[in-house]
């Protein structure tokens, strides 16, 4: 997606430009050609992986690359015709229950698993959760493809996963959090993201979300945790454009990518809660969304005999997490008191983990992303429009020298679970982006 878009702002510069892509992606590519209405942009396709092609391969492939940058352009590169769109239909199918989830899935608007039919007396009813116009735009900027969300195109969604109508206010919130330029490589990534929803404040318990026992499993009493995750994927899905192997590039997925959503565990957390710790009052309703997902641990049980050992055994496994990004850990209330109880904040629990998640400076250096992302920014880049917070004195240590692997404050607690036990869940999120979802109601 970056690359071919970097090629036709080249182009748009007038600097000649060709893009070499390799095999999978070229769905991806012509995507986004399309796009951004350079549909013959040209490109050369290697093999896959491109890094991969020898010296000696590279005799094919050199007349491709002179032949794009230097023959005249034709009359359709010059003048490319107008996109047509077309009208959809209001009434997009008719059938049984059965026929209408093939009809579905045959057009990529399913997750694979069975879907509520969004009949117009569903959707109607669903609006009923909103106080908010059908025709109001929620975002122009729904990702993978930049499209444009209505309200009653949210309803239709949340009608397909199962949602009821209270939660629209907290589905709306979602998508006004999902517009966010940060997303926009993770959801073509080959990492396999998902997206984690937190939901904060008095608004998750009347909805009816799951705090407790089994709040981020598949079971009973989880209705409302179980479809508000699958809205997001589907929403992704439906009213983003997302389809496996042409812009969701997934490697091998993984299964937090169905559903991820729950609510902490406020009134048994020791601590305040994780929007308070954003800045928020605790009585304001937030949702807060976070993308990575693909790495997880569990149970460190240590934290029942010696609190302290317990999460120095958590910083020893995140420091092993590839970078940049932070990690989330999801903390039985159980665990949290057994930490607050040696006399620690939820601030100074959190730095401890981050102190001691630690990787000499030889060993920071060998992460694959380094050079990419962390290098740059410790020369003075911004990272995501922001100074990330790895100091400048990084460049000067020895090789053998211990250094925190994460940027300050990204390592954050939320209080979830049923007491049933003193575990916690390190799982690789990061890049928090919160909304008050009251003003959906």
């Amino acid at each position: 997606m970056w690359g071919s878009h970097w090629t036709m702002e080249l182009e748009k510069k007038g600097i000649p430009g060709v893009f070499i892509v390799d095999a999978p992606f070229e769905a991806d590519t012509q995507i986004t050609c399309d796009k951004e209405g350079m549909s013959r942009l040209r490109r050369v396709v290697v093999p896959h992986p491109c890094g991969d092609v020898s010296d000696e391969q590279l005799p094919v492939f050199m007349p491709q690359f002179v032949a794009a940058l230097t023959s005249p352009l034709s009359e359709e590169e010059r003048s490319p015709p107008a996109k047509k769109m077309e009208t959809a239909a209001r009434i997009a199918f008719k059938g049984t229950l059965d026929e209408v989830n093939q009809f579905f899935y045959k057009r990529g608007w399913s997750d694979g698993l069975p879907l509520i039919p969004p009949t117009q007396k569903a959707v109607a009813q669903m609006l009923k959760g909103t106080r908010h116009p059908a025709e109001e735009i929620v975002t122009t900027n729904m990702l993978p493809e930049s499209m444009t969300v209505t309200v009653e195109q949210v309803a239709t969604v949340a009608v397909m996963a199962g949602c009821e109508s209270r939660y629209m206010p907290l589905l709306l919130g979602i998508i006004e959090a999902f517009d966010n330029e940060w997303f926009s490589s993770t959801v073509r990534s080959t990492t396999s993201f998902s997206f984690a929803i937190v939901v904060n404040g008095p608004g998750a318990k009347k909805i009816g979300m799951n705090a407790g026992v089994n709040a981020l499993g598949s079971g009973t009493g989880n209705k409302a945790n179980a479809t508000i995750g699958r809205f997001l994927r589907l929403a992704l899905i439906c009213l983003g454009g997302s389809r496996s192997s042409i812009n969701d590039m997934s490697s091998m997925g993984n299964p937090s990518k169905y559903s991820f959503a729950f609510a902490e565990n406020e009134a048994k957390s020791p601590w305040e809660p994780y929007h308070v710790s954003l800045g928020f009052g605790a009585e304001q309703n937030v949702v807060t969304v976070l993308t990575g997902g693909w790495s997880h641990n569990s149970p460190f049980g240590k934290v029942e005999h010696d609190a302290l050992r317990g999460l120095d055994s958590i910083a020893r496994t995140i420091a092993n997490y590839e970078l940049p990004n932070g990690c989330l850990l999801l903390m039985d209330p159980m665990s949290a008191r057994k930490i607050a109880a040696q006399g620690y904040t939820k601030q100074a629990a959190e730095e401890y983990v981050w102190s001691r998640a630690t990787r000499t400076l030889a060993d920071f250096q060998a992460d694959p992303f380094y050079s990419w992302f962390i290098e740059p920014v410790l020369k003075g880049k911004e990272w995501y429009g922001k100074r990330a917070q790895w100091p400048a004195s990084f460049l000067e240590l020895r090789p053998d020298e211990l250094l925190p692997v994460f940027p300050v404050g990204s390592v954050r607690i939320v209080v979830v679970g049923g007491e049933t036990n003193t575990f916690t869940q390190a799982w690789q999120l990061a890049r928090p982006t919160p909304v008050l979802f009251d003003k959906w109601q």
